[in-house]
Order: structure tokens, then C-alpha cells, then sequence
């Protein structure tokens, strides 16, 4: 969740905030609404909604365990530390990922491999649960006084208050990369970068709006709780704002934290800057989010984490009378991610994402319910994701995802291919990279991110190697952004050709699917300027059998940019056409074709899954050359075989047959259970211009793409 890379800054920066270049830099702003503000308490609850729950007989049980909680919290006092956290991640073993134990307040133990650590890092890394569990039991403390009206459960969340006005000035201004001071520009003081000071302050203003009331806090300890702690928490923010881009998720919770603190605290010109700033609210949802709905950083993870502070502000402006949710387009982020669902309700874990499903996300769908009303939400707001196995296919240009989809229930196929938005600093290099749900299940899949606290984060799932591509030369991509050339659906298949724009300066790479029921053809074009080494590589669930005669390499098969991850590789000689089953646990089964007019070489073994110790299968062709096409069609029956041959077929214009990579036809011969034959003929121009001369397949043209197909018995 990192806004800026120790790259990112540079002197200029350094000397400008030393000069105290910052006063006055937030932009132009919007002029202030006309803001009036209620009594409190008026953010979690108001005074009427407290008074509904304490009448309501079915919630009388829940409040009795909140005020038990209250005074459970009385018991045992609550201490501030004295100096700021750390980044969270920081707090989690580097060889493993698993997060550390607490031993003592110097020793810190990882439960897998037993190593304990007692350096200052990992220490303040702690620091940090510390000052969210002061948060977590203030919020206890204060809905309890809320609920009771009981002034000792506001005494101590009084003290906790006047303690960080104390403490907050005095706090360190430090960053997660050691950087400290005015060097620390995307830092903070009680945590180590905004993001983590915002969501905090976001949480406390709303516990000091609930006590606020409490005639334990006098009025001058009310002006030193909000100058020297939350107002001072929300202008340090800002004060530094000027180096935030503005257009990611971090300025969405700081927007969030503007806007709550500046109505805890009654101060409407910071309320004005969380909505109307050159970065509020608006100008998040203009500059921030695709045409599709989604959040531009290309990952799920992220674009809830950001539709979440959204949320926030949406909700603390609607206390002051203020309906951010109505005339914006904030109603998208809710249907977006349901365009890139699979048929089960799971989600891809494109970019930085971890695996989720639509369900994962049921509370954003309830809160959507009950602002839009949409029946589109109600399915999943009650925890269904029935309504997503009705989708059909979508070309979403704005993020750059093709899904392509055919067939319902048990035989739901959903195949992605991603060539859009790089993510910038969330995302991954893996252009054209394929993402395809069948047999009842994600079968070839994106990893995803790993823990950040581990170095293969970067090292594997921030490298193409890691993803459903091609790798040229060994060597990562260029962040890059491709091009959709085609996007068509009919009665009888879906299909779609894209580009990988400059993900490799040289080559030119271009992408065509085609999902028909039970079957995905896939053909991969690459032409280059010069000798390159090309890799094709699959990640896919399941058991790898191929009856080749796979033996030990005598050269790695790489040994950097993921290449280093790859274990258990086994290599065979080359071989233009053969088969491979990707066998599931259940009996399914996943035939994938491999054709062509070229030998490769054959690798297989495993790569990283979700989490480290998960390895996945992968079969990878290697090919040198100026250009190649890596022919595939991925046999989806599941049990037994239908696809019987694979063939390919020429193209012609004249008396001239295209190559592979400007133009290929496929013949597909397939069988059901019931005897029934069938061929389909499928003929793709993959040139990326308007061909000069059109090609045919059999006589008859092709114009960019002809699909033909006859059942007989």
C-alpha cells in the first residue's frame, strides 16, 4: 500500500518543505458548501438512533454485551505508547510471511520457523497493534457510555484523548523507509505513513463525537482533544498533500479522515477540502475510476479498500445534509467488480489483489442496498451470487479485461484476459495474461500478491513469469497498456483479440481467444525485430501429466526475474504438437492441445500459488526466433475427452499462404456423448492494422475473423 518510493523523492522536494514550501499548497478549492452542523453525537450514531436501539426489546441483548464489554475495559488501564508505530507488514516474519508473536515487549517469535526477533523495527512494527488496540477499546468504552449515559466509561477515553494531545506534537515525523523529519514526506507520527494515521483519526473522531457530551470532559480539554490531536492529525495530512499524485487509494481515506474529523470538530473548511478539494471526493471518483466501474489500479483488493473510505465520507456527509452518493458515479463501484466475477462468485486476484469472492464483500453490497435500493445489490447483499451466472461476455475498455463467457451452472466457462491499465504502483507486468474459471472452479489462475513483508512478493508475484503469458527473454515487462483490437459475442462462441502495447520495446504482441461451449481456443502471435527467446507459460490448478519424456535440465531455467521460483522442472525435447492433462482432485479433467509448425521446449513444474507454500503447476514452451505463434485450445468437457484432433489450416491470399503470426486457421474435431461429431473451422487475422490484402480460409474471406461449424453423426 506504498504511496512513495524512496525514489520518488527527490532533493528539491526535501528543500522546499524545509522552507516551509507546503503553507497554502493544496490547490484551488471549490467553494465551501453551506454547512450546518447537528449535536452530537452525530457520526457512528445520532442521539435518536441510540435512543431506538436502547427501546428496541430485540437488541436488548446486544446491548447488555457492549456494556459488559465497557466495563470488562474498566478493569485494566489503558496505556498510550510513547512513541509512534511502524508498517504493519514490518510485524511478520521476512523467510515465511507468517505474522510474529508476542513474547516480550524486545522479543517478538515467528510460530513457523521459530526465530525470534528483537529489532527496533519489528518492535515499533508492534508499537503499531498497540495504538489500534488503544482505538479498538476506546471504541468499546465510548458506545458503552453512549448506551448508558455512565460518565466512568467516558473517563478514560477523556484520558486517552488529553494523552495523545500530550504525546502526538512530540511524536517523531517518520516514514516505513527509515526517513525521518521533513525527509519523511508521505509519513506520519503516530503511524509511519498517512494512510494508517488517517484510517486512526477517521476511528477516534468518532469515539470523541460520542463522549462528547460527557461532563467529565471539560472546555478546555475539549480545545486541547481537537487542536493537538485530531485537528492536528488531519492538517499534518494535509500539510503534506502536495506530494500526493491525489489519483489512489490512499487520498480517498484521507479525504475520509477531513471530512470526519472536520465535522467531530465542527471545521467546515476542512470538511470542504475532504469533498470540494482539488482531491476531495469528487475529484477521486473523476480522476480515479475506469468507465467500467473500477478502481484504476487494476486490483479488487484495492478498489474496495478505496470504495471503503468512499463509504466514509459518504456517510459523515450525509449527517450534515449532504447526498454525496446521488448524481456520481460512485453507484459503478458497486457493478464493476460483478462484471469480473466468475460464474461462482470469485474474483481474479489480478495485480495486487488477494483471493476474494463477491461474498468476501457482502457488507459493501448491504451498505450499496440500502443507499441505491438497486435490486441489482440484494442478491448480494444476502450473501447470493446466483445473479452473477446470468452475466454475459463484456469488453471492458475502460480497465482493459475481456471476459468472455458461454454455458450455465455446472458448465459455466469464464475466460479473462487482461491488457489494460498497468496499476502503476499496484501493478503487475503481465500483459496479455490469461485468467479462465471451468470445470467448477478457477483452474488457471493469477496469483496475485504475496505478504509484503516477504521478499517474493517482488522477486515472483511482481514479475510476467508469475502470470498466464509471454516471456521474452527472460526478461519482465514494461508497464504498458495494449489495445483492443476485436470484441464479439453471438449464439455460438465469444471471442476477442488485444495487444500488449509496449510491454516490450522490439516486440509486438497480440492475443486472440475464442470460448465456444466446452472449448477455448487461444492463439498467441509474437514478432520482433531481432533474435529473441520467447517463453509461453500456464499456471494451472490440478495435476500436470503429459507423457512426454520430461527428464532434468542441464541449464536453469532461469535464474532472475521469477525464473529463480520455478521448482521441480522437468524438460522435454522439442515438439510442435502434443497434449497435457491438468487432472483435478475430483476426476476432472483439463485437456490443453498444444499445436503448431514449430518445435518448443517443453518445461513443467511448479511455481507460487497464493501463499508461499502453495505450489502450482506450470507448463512452459520455449521458442527462439523473430516471431512465433503459440497455438492452444484448452479442451473444457471435463470428464474424458472430446476434442478428438487438432489441426491447423492455411491461410491464403492468392497463391500466398499467410504465416502463423499474421493469420492462422484451426480445425477442431470433437464428439459428445451421445456419438454426435462435430468440426469447427475458425480463421483469425491477427495483423494489427487494416490488412492491405484479406486472407481466406477454404475460399471464403476471412475479415478479421471467421468461425464455421457442422455437427454431423
Amino acid at each position: 500500500m506504498a504511496l512513495l518510493t524512496p525514489a520518488s523523492l527527490g532533493g528539491l522536494a526535501s528543500v522546499f518543505l524545509a522552507f516551509g514550501g507546503l503553507a497554502g499548497c493544496t490547490g484551488e478549492k471549490a467553494p465551501a458548501a453551506e454547512i450546518e452542523f447537528p449535536p452530537h453525537p452525530c457520526l457512528w450514531y445520532t442521539a435518536a438512533e441510540i435512543r431506538q436501539w436502547k427501546a428496541d426489546p430485540k437488541r436488548q441483548d446486544e446491548i447488555a454485551a457492549i456494556v459488559r464489554r465497557g466495563e470488562a475495559e474498566l478493569e485494566t488501564p489503558i496505556v498510550v505508547p510513547e512513541q509512534g508505530g511502524q508498517w504493519p507488514f514490518y510485524y511478520a516474519c521476512p523467510k515465511d510471511g507468517s505474522s510474529l508473536v508476542f513474547v516480550s515487549e524486545k522479543e517478538h517469535r515467528c510460530p513457523t520457523c521459530g526465530k525470534v526477533y528483537t529489532d527496533e523495527r519489528t518492535i515499533a512494527a508492534y508499537r503499531t497493534s498497540l495504538h489500534n488496540q488503544v482505538e479498538s477499546r476506546c471504541h468499546s468504552l465510548a458506545l458503552a457510555y453512549a448506551l448508558t449515559g455512565d460518565d466512568r466509561f467516558a473517563v478514560p477515553v477523556r484520558d486517552v484523548f488529553l494523552r495523545y494531545a500530550e504525546l502526538y506534537p512530540k511524536y517523531e515525523r517518520h516514514d516505513r523507509w527509515g526517513r525521518t523529519g521533513i525527509f519523511a514526506v508521505a509519513g506520519g507520527r503516530r503511524y509511519c505513513q498517512h494512510l494508517e494515521e488517517a484510517i486512526g483519526i477517521i476511528r477516534m473522531a468518532k469515539v470523541y463525537d460520542l463522549v462528547y457530551d460527557s461532563k467529565v470532559i471539560s472546555p478546555e480539554q475539549h480545545k486541547r482533544i481537537e487542536e493537538d490531536f485530531i485537528l492536528a492529525t488531519a492538517r499534518e495530512i494535509l500539510k503534506f498533500n502536495v506530494f500526493n499524485p491525489g489519483r489512489n487509494n490512499h487520498q480517498s481515506w484521507f479525504n475520509a479522515a477531513y471530512t470526519v474529523a472536520g465535522i467531530a470538530c465542527r471545521d467546515k473548511a476542512l470538511v470542504n477540502e475532504g469533498i470540494n478539494g482539488e482531491k476531495g471526493f469528487h475529484a477521486q471518483l473523476r480522476t480515479s475510476l475506469t468507465s467500467d466501474g473500477l478502481w484504476y489500479e487494476g486490483t479488487i483488493s484495492y478498489h474496495f479498500y478505496a470504495l471503503q473510505a468512499l463509504e466514509e465520507t459518504v456517510d459523515a456527509a450525509r449527517r450534515i445534509g449532504i447526498d454525496l452518493a446521488k448524481g456520481t458515479r460512485l453507484k459503478d463501484m458497486f457493478l464493476g467488480p460483478m462484471q469480473i466475477a466468475y460464474p461462482n462468485g470469485q474474483l481474479p486476484a489480478m495485480h495486487d489483489s488477494d483471493p476474494a469472492s463477491l461474498s468476501t464483500f457482502r457488507g459493501h453490497y448491504q451498505w450499496a442496498y440500502r443507499v441505491f435500493g438497486d435490486p441489482a445489490f440484494k442478491a448480494l447483499a444476502d450473501g447470493t451470487v446466483a445473479a452473477v451466472d446470468t452475466l454475459k461476455s463484456a469488453a471492458l475498455e475502460g480497465a482493459g479485461i475481456v471476459c468472455l463467457r458461454r454455458g450455465k451452472g455446472s458448465q459455466a466457462v469464464c475466460a479473462m484476459l487482461d491488457y489494460g491499465e498497468h496499476g502503476e504502483h499496484h501493478g503487475h507486468p503481465d500483459k496479455l495474461n490469461l485468467m479462465l474459471y471451468a470445470l467448477g472452479r478457477e483452474i488457471v489462475l493469477d496469483p496475485g500478491r504475496l505478504s509484503y513483508s516477504v521478499p517474493e512478493h517482488i522477486s515472483w508475484s511482481r514479475q510476467t513469469v508469475a502470470h498466464n503469458t509471454v516471456v521474452v527473454n527472460r526478461r519482465s515487462q514494461s508497464p504498458a497498456r495494449g489495445k483492443l483490437l476485436l470484441f464479439e459475442e453471438n449464439e455460438r462462441y465469444a471471442a476477442c483479440l488485444a495487444t500488449g502495447g509496449e510491454a516490450y520495446a522490439h516486440v509486438e504482441m497480440r492475443r486472440f481467444l475464442l470460448l465456444t461451449e466446452g472449448l477455448l481456443i487461444d492463439v498467441f502471435a509474437l514478432v520482433a525485430d531481432r533474435e529473441m527467446t520467447m517463453d509461453w507459460i500456464l499456471h494451472g490448478i490440478g495435476k500436470v501429466e503429459t507423457g512426454l519424456p520430461l527428464a532434468e535440465p542441464k541449464e536453469p531455467i532461469g535464474k532472475e526475474d521469477g525464473y529463480q521460483h520455478l521448482a521441480d522442472v522437468k524438460l522435454a525435447p522439442g515438439s510442435p504438437t502434443f497434449t497435457a492433462d491438468w487432472r483435478q482432485a475430483d476426476g476432472q479433467v483439463m485437456r490443453v492441445h498444444f499445436v503448431g509448425d514449430q518445435d518448443s521446449q517443453v518445461y513443467t513444474g511448479t511455481g507460487i500459488g497464493y501463499n508461499l507454500t502453495d505450489r502450482v503447476p506450470f507448463l512452459l514452451r520455449r521458442r527462439a526466433g523473430k516471431a512465433t505463434c503459440f497455438t492452444t485450445v484448452y479442451d473444457l468437457a471435463g470428464k474424458g475427452a472430446h476434442v478428438s484432433s487438432v489441426s491447423i489450416l492455411p491461410l491464403k491470399a492468392g497463391d500466398k499462404t499467410a504465416l502463423p503470426w499474421q493469420a492462422i486457421g484451426l480445425r477442431v474435431e470433437r464428439s459428445d456423448a451421445s456419438g454426435a461429431r462435430s468440426v469447427l473451422s475458425v480463421g483469425v487475422d491477427m495483423r494489427t492494422t487494416e490488412p492491405p490484402v484479406a486472407f481466406s480460409l477454404g475460399g471464403r474471406p476471412v475479415k478479421y475473423l471467421l468461425v464455421e461449424d457442422a455437427t454431423e453423426r
